[in-house]
């Protein structure tokens, strides 16, 4: 038997190609159990779907997948309970290379796992992204040697060649109630401090960023209302042309983040993110190192505690700043900062941000301003509480600005 690749030709009407891949990962709803007979008949519907590793192969599915494939992603993962149990994980297979030919979405009780070494190639400019709805889950089991990378499909790959990571929580926002996400518009909030969206270790995301159908850019990977029991330790994005990596409230911790060359902020904290932060190198950002912000216009009716985001290296020195800190601002406390080659060290942006800093809801324990340009100022800050930040000698991240020990094996662009 010859090895098969599995894939959608250019001969496809635009129609179809379309219609497939809205349906390429279908099951049944949560209402109607699912028996081993049904689930056979799954293997030959030319979808991928159930525990299949690629379309009709793998998994419950007779016989063996051909040694050379492509699995197709796009469509939906939903949840199916059979006794109250999930049965439905869609388990990718690390020797199989992944084409995203549009949107992914994992519904409620769905969920998508990424072994290590798994690559997953997002074909450029048709709307592909990886979105995870309120009450599913994504998992990422990469190492330090052998990481997951969800990358660009392109001959020649680009930043914004496709859209990016979406995940959507219950926990709580800066409103107290269920927001829409800005750039998909599915639900995310809520009141699960302890809500889990799954588990997310040695993940690398490259060129993402595309402009969506509202003229916004994704991110990297974005964490909508995200609960403190999600797992976010060692992820990179790489030449993304949004942010890096966003925080939109949510009550999720996040350790060993690393962004290298986003084409606006390196990480985004906005909408009262209640998590902590720690050990973040970010290098080659086009605006600031760290955006954090709140809605000056909301009052917060369960507003954060102080929160800590330490060891941290923000590299130049194409940054606008370092450290912007804007409208309504937040109540945070960031500790061993070391900047280079930066021309505006804190920027506060606007009276709301300068009002939050005289009440003392910023306070910078040691930050180092090195190597900074001929015109650097520390800070625009004139208010009351000149001292909110302390400059100290600090090693930042790990390695000053240099690439950290953490960061060796399964990121790449650093030096």
């Amino acid at each position: 038997m010859f090895p098969v690749k599995i894939y959608i030709g250019p001969s496809l009407p635009k129609s179809v190609f379309v219609g497939v891949f809205f349906f390429l990962i279908i099951s049944c709803s949560d209402d109607d159990p699912v028996d081993d007979n049904e689930a056979v008949l799954t293997c030959f519907d030319g979808i991928l779907n159930g525990d299949e590793i690629t379309v009709d192969c793998g998994g419950v599915c007779p016989g063996f997948c051909p040694l050379s494939s492509i699995g197709i992603l796009g469509g939906e993962v939903k949840g199916r309970s059979q006794n109250g149990e999930l049965v439905d994980v869609l388990q990718l297979d690390p020797s199989i290379e992944y084409r995203l030919v549009g949107p992914l979405l994992i519904r409620d009780k769905g969920a998508l796992s990424i072994p290590a070494g798994t690559v997953i190639k997002a074909d450029p400019n048709v709307g592909a992204y990886i979105a995870v709805a309120q009450g599913g889950q994504l998992f990422v089991f990469g190492q330090p040697e052998n990481p997951a990378v969800i990358t660009s499909g392109a001959e020649n790959p680009m930043p914004g060649d496709w859209g990016g990571v979406i995940i959507c929580g219950q926990a709580p926002i800066d409103t107290g109630e269920v927001g829409r996400s800005d750039i998909i518009d599915i639900f995310y909030g809520g009141s699960e401090l302890e809500d889990s969206s799954g588990f997310l270790n040695y993940l690398r995301i490259e060129y993402a960023g595309a402009i969506a159908e509202n003229q916004q850019n994704f991110d990297g990977i974005a964490f909508y209302g995200v609960g403190a029991f999600t797992n976010v330790t060692n992820v990179q994005t790489y030449e993304s042309l949004g942010n890096g990596i966003r925080f939109i409230g949510g009550t999720a911790d996040a350790e060993r983040l690393v962004v290298t060359n986003a084409g606006a902020n390196g990480i985004a904290v906005t909408n009262d993110w209640s998590g902590n932060g720690d050990s973040w190198y970010l290098s080659g950002v086009s605006k600031a190192g760290i955006r954090i912000s709140s809605n000056e216009l909301v009052e917060s009716p369960n507003p954060i505690v102080t929160d800590t985001i330490r060891n941290i290296s923000i590299v130049g020195a194409t940054f606008e700043e370092g450290l912007n800190y804007s409208e309504a601002g937040g109540s945070y406390v960031l500790t061993n900062v070391h900047t280079t080659g930066m021309q505006l060290g804190i920027n506060v942006e606007g009276p709301a941000a300068s009002n939050q800093i005289d009440l003392g809801n910023l306070q910078i324990d040691s930050i180092q301003f090195d190597n900074p340009a001929t015109d650097f100022a520390p800070t625009n800050y004139t208010g009351t509480n000149p001292g909110f930040y302390q400059e100290n000698t600090t090693t930042g991240a790990g390695n000053e600005a240099l690439k950290p020990d953490w960061a060796n094996g399964w990121t790449r662009g650093l030096q």
